[in-house]
């Protein structure tokens, strides 16, 4: 069902989303039975009300969870391990996409979880042109999407299993904080938080996406805990300046 809805929100049919077709129907269905043009009058116009508003309801559920059915599960013991900057872990992912200046959400893009030499993380995915009968995917959303985030902006990780249609793979709930700039004269610059949810074919890619994203955990608590060097301090027998070891460098203000 999540699936279906998926692709009717989406796909457009003359110009408008296939949903907004099913909703025209129930309610002309709804009118005709009241006014006597189809059989069951009343007691049809109150079926097809019914079926207007459950329909609209289950639109809203799924939208609001981006069409699949997350499942926390108990984080397994994983040694934290960097990817390589060339490293590629194939995933489905689903939640929030930019690309220039335009975002969409999507769901279950096939594609690639990288990280760079930065340690910046990056969700690269593809929309391919899909058609069902009439209706079809916009233009607009067609090429490639991203998700990009450093470990500073993320918040939480969690593991689980996400289902989607009757798809069922293993999955990171990847929750971080994303800048939305200012656009137009109205608005302001923001930052809110998003989930993006990143399932593998096996528990094996699942791991490792999530060795990479413990050692950045590690990391952090190192440089925390790792005590600064203290400032050296004039030499009175040196005319006030800073005594530096050879081999060093500093900028002196």
């Amino acid at each position: 069902m999540s699936r279906l809805l998926y692709h009717l929100d989406r796909m457009m049919l003359a110009g408008t989303p296939a949903v907004r077709w099913i909703d025209g129907l129930f309610l002309v269905v709804g009118v005709m039975g009241g006014f006597g043009f189809v059989p069951g009058r009343f007691f049809t116009t109150g079926i097809c009300l019914v079926l207007f508003v459950s329909f609209i309801w289950l639109r809203r559920h799924w939208r609001s969870r981006d069409y699949v059915q997350f499942r926390e599960l108990a984080t397994p013991s994983v040694a934290p391990q960097p990817l390589a900057p060339k490293d590629s872990v194939p995933i489905h992912a689903s939640g929030y996409f930019t690309v220039e200046e335009k975002s969409e959400r999507f769901t279950w893009l096939q594609g690639y979880f990288r990280t760079f030499a930065t340690r910046e993380h990056a969700v690269i995915c593809l929309v391919q042109p899909k058609r069902f009968l009439l209706a079809e995917w916009p233009e607009k959303d067609v090429g490639m999407w991203y998700v990009f985030f450093f470990p500073k902006s993320v918040r939480s990780v969690r593991f689980g299993m996400v289902s989607y249609g009757r798809m069922t793979q293993t999955c990171l709930a990847i929750e971080h904080e994303i800048l939305i700039p200012k656009r137009g004269r109205f608005s302001r610059e923001r930052t809110v938080q998003e989930t993006v949810l990143l399932a593998s074919p096996t528990e094996e890619e699942t791991r490792r996406i999530l060795a990479d994203l413990l050692h950045d955990r590690e990391a952090k608590k190192e440089e925390v805990t790792t005590p600064k060097p203290p400032n050296p301090q004039p030499d009175p027998t040196h005319n006030g300046q800073v005594k530096i070891p050879m081999g060093e460098t500093r900028r002196l203000d």
